[in-house]
């Protein structure tokens, strides 16, 4: 006999709301037990956080799950399969922690990556599913008695794990628990690590439920005030007082407002939670500087100023920069999955649209400045070359010296008109002329340049006349016999080689005298 109804138990009773002030009292009860430990709390989730960080350098190195071709893929899976099996908030994000940690020490098939992504969230609902009951047929979430003040955790069933990973022609209920004792094993049974949640939210947004149910209260409570006043306002003996009223409206109203952005904050940063999953570039920073960006997100594009609930270290300049341009890049490509479990949350489409308007007016702004830049780079290269082109050749006044920094006037300069009298620094050269006699030459005996330091600077022309008559007489006299070794005051710039008889006497003085002059001395 066939039977329709599902196993498990079918559980009639009806859920009540779970009383607002008791959920305020138990929460502001444990906030003020926590306050006391909060240094140690903080301390603890920092190493803990450390210690368990994946490590993307060795995912890097997956022979066939590589990061930059298989993650995208497989986390939207994982998400999927998170939605379709109804696990709690903050599971997912654990479960993609778990297998990022996994592909740090194991290699990982691409035909068993969905029984690994579909196992680690069998662990990670295992492990932080909270109140597991079971008081509900296979089709409805776990509850109890109560609804709220938080969601009751839901252990996903190995066969709806089957069934979302193909069926059972490729994978069966043994297979995923041999993996859990795998993944167990490599990770050394370390699966209760702080989640990023502990950094984000505080520890009343995670009662998401309560303030949806404060929320519909109040709506409650607003109709049946309308019903009251419409009642009144039929009867005519009624009498109201319009300012009591307007205050309690106004009232009403701050509330309400306060309320609803709380609730779109809460969804905001559970959003980018669930977003951080799938940039494997910020597996390289620490949680804690992943939970930073969260808040620069948050305070950049909304009203609210955020900040972190533990004690942190603050990240670099550099850090919060990279972390903050990549949730901006992450938001504006926001997988499309995501954004379909997302798109009726409060807050959460005009955030997208926000920072998508933002990364395209930069990117605007950036093309523009490219372009100017490029532009004047152009136009002053332009410039440049048009200025080599018709630059004139230098010219120097008698004022100007470039060898010597002189203020006055000077005839002996290197570049003056005047050249009557030598200059010291750039000397007249005069030479000695070369004859041969009987075809014999004695240039390279006789030939000299003469230095000007040998010459007095008052040179009359009947000094030149009688020079000129000394030197003709020597030519005539070097005709009759080779003229003797030059006698030099002292030995050039260059000393002589070491070893030779000059050696000793080698100073750095220069050489006053030419080879003619030591000629005439020894003539005479």
């Amino acid at each position: 006999m066939a039977c329709d109804t599902r196993l498990g138990l079918n559980v009639t009773a009806k859920q009540t709301y779970y009383p607002i002030e008791l959920s305020n009292a138990e929460l502001l009860a444990h906030y003020e037990t926590v306050q006391e430990y909060h240094q140690e709390i903080s301390a603890n989730v920092l190493t803990l956080s450390s210690k368990f960080k994946p490590d993307a350098k060795l995912i890097d190195q997956q022979p066939e799950m590589t990061p930059t071709h298989t993650r995208s893929a497989i986390v939207t899976f994982l998400f999927e399969l998170s939605i379709m099996s109804r696990v709690t908030d903050g599971i997912f994000y654990h479960a993609v922690r778990l297998y990022d940690r996994y592909c740090s020490k194991r290699v990982v098939l691409q035909d068993q990556a969905k029984l690994v992504v579909a196992t680690c969230l069998w662990l990670a609902a295992k492990t932080w599913g909270g109140c597991n009951h079971v008081i509900n047929n296979i089709s409805i979430p776990t509850g109890g008695r109560f609804y709220g003040p938080n969601p009751r955790a839901r252990i996903p069933r190995l066969s709806e794990l089957i069934h979302y990973c193909g069926g059972a022609d490729v994978f069966d209920e043994s297979m995923f628990m041999q993996m859990e004792r795998h993944i167990l094993d490599t990770l050394s049974w370390d699966v209760y690590e702080p989640m990023i949640n502990d950094y984000v939210l505080n520890v009343d947004e995670n009662c998401l439920i309560q303030y949806e149910l404060y929320k519909r209260q109040l709506e409650h409570n607003k109709e049946w005030v309308k019903k009251r006043q419409s009642q009144q306002s039929h009867d005519s003996d009624a009498t109201v007082d319009v300012d009591e009223d307007d205050e309690e409206n106004v009232y009403e109203d701050e509330e309400d407002e306060d309320l609803e952005m709380k609730i779109q904050l809460i969804n905001l940063k559970r959003f980018l939670i669930d977003l951080s999953t799938w940039q494997y570039d910020l597996l390289k920073y620490e949680m804690f500087e992943v939970s930073h960006g969260i808040f620069s997100m948050l305070s950049r594009f909304t009203d609210q100023d955020q900040g972190p609930f533990l004690m942190t270290p603050l990240p670099s300049t550099t850090n919060q920069a990279q972390v903050l341009n990549v949730f901006i890049n992450a938001v504006a490509h926001t997988p499309a999955s995501l954004l379909e479990v997302y798109k009726e949350r409060a807050g959460v489409i005009d955030f997208v649209s926000t920072v998508k308007n933002y990364q395209a007016d930069l990117h605007k702004k950036l093309q523009l400045a490219s372009a100017m830049d490029l532009s004047r780079r152009s136009v002053s290269s332009a410039r440049y070359f048009d200025q080599l082109s018709t630059a004139p050749s230098p010219t120097y006044s008698q004022h100007y010296t470039p060898m010597r920094n002189t203020s006055t006037q000077s005839d002996n300069s290197v570049f003056s008109t005047n050249m009557d009298q030598s200059s010291p620094i750039t000397p007249q050269i005069y030479s000695f002329g070369q004859y041969a006699n009987d075809g014999s030459t004695c240039g390279s005996a006789c030939g000299s340049t003469l230095s000007v330091n040998s010459i007095t600077n008052k040179n009359s022309y009947e000094q030149q006349q009688q020079q000129q008559q000394q030197e003709d007489k020597e030519n005539q006299m070097a005709t009759h016999q080779l003229p003797p070794r030059a006698k030099f005051l002292g030995n050039g710039m260059f000393a002589s080689p070491s070893g030779t008889v000059n050696s000793a006497n080698s100073s750095n003085r220069s050489s006053i005298i030419s080879l003619a002059i030591g000629n005439v001395n020894t003539m005479a």
